[in-house]
């Protein structure tokens, strides 16, 4: 409790001193055990206001310290004694900010700064300094609080180290990262000018949903007012006025200390362009998958068809050669005719089914080959049609010289039939490039890429066709025409695709198509092989007909009895190899016929083991529908010829001769 105040004091004083001496001594006594009480009770309130104190207090004159609270000492690690003097500022200060302390007692500066303080031990540490003048008594007085802001430094460094990993880690995630507060951006990073054609200090200052299409505003606005976090989905607005579909991000965090809410933007046009080209690439493999069952069944198909149709040629052939009358010869002849025009459409579909010529390429100038089928040409497309053509020199591929003819001639005439009779151009370019651009990512054949190529391009200035159409113009059987069997386009896929080149289709309803085709090129110079004529044999021929069926067997052995030859007969594989291997030597054939498709062991087999065991008997491939894998196993130079069924007598006799002159 406080004593009493002074008067009553000096009162007491002056009562005591009137009394008698002894009294006066007791009185004066008591009054002397009253103050020395009250100066301890407040020495005692002093020192717990001191050393309750958070902050460290100095009180100096002009630099000298002339007082310090227990809670100072204690930061220092100084006893009070220590503390005390001129000498405390460069004991107990950083000697980089002694200097700039001292101008500030110099100035009499009043109000806070940051120093950095040392302890007696020699270890640092940062503190808050507030500095205020005041009087003591008569004498003027500086009174300096201090405070260890050490673990609020380290916060705030941990702090703008979280802020920079966050910024970092958003620059990394998204293209621009927008910091806002109450939807003011107060800072932007990342690509603002590839994402929204603006510099980011454009930005700064201004309303989020200034860059947003009005349709996401009140959503994005709504969200700010509840102060909701998490995902958003905005269609932002760039410079030049293009929307730009955006997925945003929000969270909270600060921003040099400051609460603000972060938003990590990205771009989804590129995932969009990137998601159609998926699923362009899917349609397009599906396509192909769809494309390439249909070849197996074609392919399967025309195999038996051929065997068939080798049968009827070779027996409608026979029957002219044996026929007196001639209405029997004319139904002879009708029958063939039919054949050859199913042969014909077996053709296609084997072309279309991706067949392989295993003969030899030639270099074959599209020039002359077009040249060739200029008159053909003349006779079936439309007379309203103007032919245009333009075929730089060099324009050389390597190929098969008919069934490359027929790719042109299919073309032509699907030009043709697009123009319906009206007037109209059709123009043939071609040229010799080697780049491809990204168009023939959607092509269908063979993969093309950077190489020598020559482009031949069909355009037309017909009807066009919608995007459903484009997609099923390969399809065997698919047509759009009132006659046709749909197999035309097929064949050129398949023919091309043989070849190693690849075909592009561009078209649009009402503006025309063009088909873009790219074949591998030559350097040599075209040439042409004739027809190797039949000629009897010098001596009797022994010929091996493979096959397991059995009507071919019957057709192939009167045809050639009928020429001369003597024929053996072997229903598969395995009485194949027997003929060839174990045979007594005076029995072996000169040639074999052998079919590629057989049950138990095939063509390819039998060619194999032929040779492994020694045989050089010359053998002519025969096949209605080869198939790729089997293709792969033939040991390349091992057999001296094909033979496509189906095949009438003729080209049978020069297979054989061929493979005798090879053999």
């Amino acid at each position: 409790m406080p004593g009493p105040p002074p008067v009553e004091w000096l009162a007491r004083i002056a009562d005591a001193l009137g009394k008698p001496p002894a009294s006066a001594r007791d009185a004066i006594l008591t009054l002397l055990g009253e103050l020395h009480g009250e100066q301890a009770r407040l020495r005692e309130r002093l020192e717990m206001m001191s050393s309750a104190s958070f902050e460290g207090l100095l009180f100096h004159v002009d630099g000298v310290v002339i007082d310090v609270n227990e809670r100072l000492c204690e930061m220092h690690g100084y006893e009070r004694a220590e503390m005390l003097g001129p000498d405390v500022l460069r004991r107990c200060v950083a000697a980089e900010d002694v200097p700039e302390i001292v101008r500030r007692i110099a100035e009499r500066y009043e109000g806070e700064y940051m120093a950095t303080a040392v302890r007696k031990d020699g270890s640092r540490f940062r503190v808050e300094v507030q500095s205020k003048h005041g009087r003591l008594g008569n004498r003027p007085v500086t009174v300096v609080a201090i405070r260890d802001v050490t673990e609020r430094e380290r916060t705030y460094a941990l702090l703008r180290e979280s802020e920079a990993r966050l910024r970092e880690l958003a620059a990394g995630a998204f293209d621009l990262t927008v910091f806002s507060r109450d939807g003011i951006i107060v800072d932007v990073r990342g690509a603002t000018e590839r994402v929204l054609g603006r510099a980011a200090v454009e930005m700064i200052g201004r309303p989020v949903f200034d860059f947003m299409a009005p349709s996401a505003v009140p959503a994005a606005q709504q969200m700010i007012e509840q102060n909701r976090l998490g995902y958003i989905e905005v269609m932002a607005v760039h410079a030049n006025g293009e929307l730009v579909p955006t997925h945003g991000t929000v969270v909270a965090s600060t921003l040099d200390g400051v609460p603000v809410r972060v938003t990590g933007v990205r771009d989804l046009r590129p995932a969009l362009r990137l998601e159609a080209e998926r699923r362009a690439l899917e349609q397009q493999v599906e396509r192909a998958q769809r494309l390439d069952s249909l070849g197996v069944l074609a392919g399967g198909i025309a195999h038996d068809f051929n065997n068939l149709l080798t049968g009827i040629l070779g027996n409608a052939e026979y029957l002219r050669e044996r026929l007196g009358d001639p209405e029997d010869l004319e139904a002879a002849r009708a029958i063939g005719a039919a054949a050859q025009r199913a042969a014909g459409l077996t053709r296609q579909m084997l072309a279309y089914a991706g067949q392989r010529d295993l003969g030899r390429r030639d270099p074959v100038d599209v020039d002359e080959l077009v040249r060739e089928l200029r008159t053909l040409l003349d006779a079936t497309l439309s007379k309203k049609a103007e032919l245009e053509l333009s075929i730089e020199p060099g324009s050389v591929v390597v190929g098969d010289r008919a069934t490359l003819g027929q790719v042109l001639m299919n073309l032509l005439t699907n030009a043709s039939d697009a123009l319906a009779d009206g007037p109209g151009r059709i123009s043939v370019r071609a040229r010799p490039v080697r780049e491809v651009d990204a168009r023939w990512d959607a092509a269908q054949g063979a993969t093309v890429g950077p190489g020598r190529w020559v482009l031949v391009e069909v355009r037309d200035t017909g009807a066009g066709m919608d995007d459903t159409t484009r997609g099923r113009v390969f399809e065997p059987f698919f047509t759009t025409k009132e006659k046709g069997h749909g197999l035309g386009l097929a064949a050129c896929l398949g023919i091309v695709a043989a070849h190693g080149g690849a075909v592009l289709v561009e078209s649009e309803v009402g503006r025309g198509s063009c088909f873009s085709v790219l074949l591998p090129a030559s350097a040599a110079a075209s040439r042409g092989s004739g027809p190797i004529r039949a000629t009897p044999p010098p001596r009797t021929c022994r010929v091996l007909v493979v096959d397991d069926e059995a009507v071919v067997r019957a057709q192939l052995r009167r045809s050639l009895e009928l020429r001369g030859y003597a024929v053996a007969e072997a229903t598969d594989g395995r009485a194949a190899l027997a003929a060839l291997t174990t045979a007594p030597v005076e029995e072996r054939p000169d040639v074999v016929i052998l079919d590629m498709t057989m049950p138990d062991i095939d063509g390819a087999e039998v060619v194999v083991r032929a040779r492994a065991a020694g045989s050089r008997v010359p053998i002519v491939v025969s096949s209605g529908y080869l198939d790729v894998a089997i293709e792969r196993r033939l040991p390349h130079g091992q057999f001296q010829g094909l033979l496509p069924k189906p095949y009438g007598p003729t080209d049978l006799v020069n297979a054989i001769e061929r493979a005798l002159a090879a053999g």
